[in-house]
């Protein structure tokens, strides 16, 4: 891409994000919008009804029994003590039994905890990590709402953090799925030092690289943002150009689209505060999407004061 329109779509890519009209907002970005609400006005009650913990016994079972996810079908299975029928001969079958004789197992554990633990244990670090850095809600901001995907480099190449699809003819494991409209930061670790994090149109050809709603792409360190719009192609792919087969393909969705699995996902919400402007960020853990909308499964972890992510912009500066 010239120079000049390189500039161009960066500058695009950082006026969208949370500032997007509510009919395009995705969902995953107004669930990260409501939570950060609910610690700005201390009401947990909002708080509660975004997490796993407000599911009642048949949406439970419900979301459980049609899970799209291979990863959290295994763990199930692997926990089903009794010998399998003959006839379950494919893991389709078995997780049906497994799913039959384990669900309220899992339904127990959820309902261990009462609201006053998912207070104390969830709700309340959040306030008393900002408490210590001195945060005034009434003045914070909120900058972006990003889904934080760790990449790392192992003996085959990328892994990028996502749950592949119990069918096994609809990705590998080192398929990766991006939604349209919803912003990502690929957060490289050390190990990919120098080796290229690299999207394009082909498996391999740095000369197809494709920049569209992307910042950092190819550059070799540092964080990747994605933000992909509705004339991003369905198909891309993730490489490294100076390490052949160390990527794989992108498969790009809308919000509405259910063909695809149900990942545990991590919200990173950053925030501003201060004068002069300083950046915080609250990472919101294990979100998956439900017939209720997504949902939150592990507890929020306060990181605090942070230097300005890569992408943003200070307030009042361009």
């Amino acid at each position: 891409m010239p120079i000049n329109l390189r500039i161009i779509a960066i500058a695009l890519f950082l006026a969208v994000g949370i500032h997007e009209t509510q009919a395009k907002q995705h969902p995953m970005e107004s669930l990260g919008v409501t939570l950060f609400n609910t610690f700005r006005s201390n009401n947990f009650d909002a708080f509660f009804e975004r997490s796993v913990f407000s599911l009642d016994e048949g949406s439970f079972r419900a979301f459980l029994r049609d899970i799209r996810n291979k990863t959290l079908r295994e763990n199930l299975i692997a926990l089903h003590k009794i010998p399998f029928p003959a006839d379950a001969s494919t893991q389709e079958a078995k997780w049906q039994e497994a799913f039959k004789h384990n669900w309220r197992e899992q339904w127990r554990h959820i309902t261990r905890n009462s609201r006053r633990n998912v207070f104390d244990q969830a709700f309340l670090p959040i306030l008393e990590g900002a408490d210590k850095d001195g945060i005034q809600w009434k003045t914070t901001k909120l900058a972006a709402v990003e889904i934080l995907l760790p990449v790392t480099w192992t003996n085959v190449g990328f892994h990028v953090k996502g749950d592949p699809d119990p069918d096994i003819n609809a990705s590998s494991t080192r398929t990766l799925f991006i939604d349209r409209n919803c912003s990502y930061r690929l957060q490289l670790d050390d190990l990919t030092y120098a080796k290229a994090f690299m999207i394009g149109l082909d498996k391999q050809d740095s000369e197809k690289a494709y920049d569209t709603g992307i910042l950092g792409n190819g550059a070799g360190e540092g964080d990747v943002l994605i933000r992909f719009g509705d004339d991003t192609p369905e198909r891309l792919f993730y490489f490294c150009p100076d390490q052949k087969g160390a990527g794989g393909g992108i498969l790009v969705k809308n919000a509405s689209h259910r063909d695809k699995p149900n990942q545990r996902t991590d919200l990173l919400l950053t925030f501003t505060f201060g004068h002069p402007t300083r950046f915080y960020q609250i990472l919101i853990n294990e979100v998956l999407m439900t017939a209720s909308g997504p949902l939150f499964f592990e507890r929020p972890k306060w990181i605090g004061e942070v230097s300005k992510p890569f992408g943003l912009s200070t307030p009042g500066q361009p």
